[in-house]
């Protein structure tokens, strides 16, 4: 519904399931009218984000796909984005040793915080 809002106002079936749209492995879509083309880029592009999906019986679970374990955490959350936004521009293991241990000095978090931002010259002088 929220990346395809297009869509999903075009569907006669917006109370369904995704296993009852999924008929024999093939999906078994219902639509108000004709798609004009653009709509039908949009549905192509639906159909990608849905290739692999396989129907089972098991009931649904929520899973993070960035812990080891299938379970969130922020460490795993903070490694994923630390990896998107410093790309090859982390700094150096030394660097991150000292920030690692300021996290687990069991100071109060506002320290914490506070040499973090020392550190990496974020503290507002003006």
């Amino acid at each position: 519904m929220l990346k395809y809002p297009r869509l999903f106002s075009l569907s006669i079936q917006k109370e369904a399931s995704v296993g009852e749209l999924c008929e024999g492995g093939r999906w078994g879509f219902q639509w108000r009218h004709r798609f004009f083309v653009w709509e039908e880029n949009l549905l192509n592009n639906l159909l990608d984000d849905l290739e692999g999906f396989v129907r089972s019986h098991e009931e649904d679970t929520w899973r993070w796909r960035l812990g080891e374990d299938g379970s969130f955490s922020v460490k795993s959350f903070y490694s994923k984005l630390e990896d998107v936004m410093l790309g090859v521009n982390r700094c150096p293991e030394e660097e991150r040793r000292v920030f690692r241990q300021i996290w687990k000095s069991g100071a109060p978090s506002k320290v914490a915080a506070f040499s973090w931002k020392l550190l990496l010259y974020r503290i507002p002088t003006s």
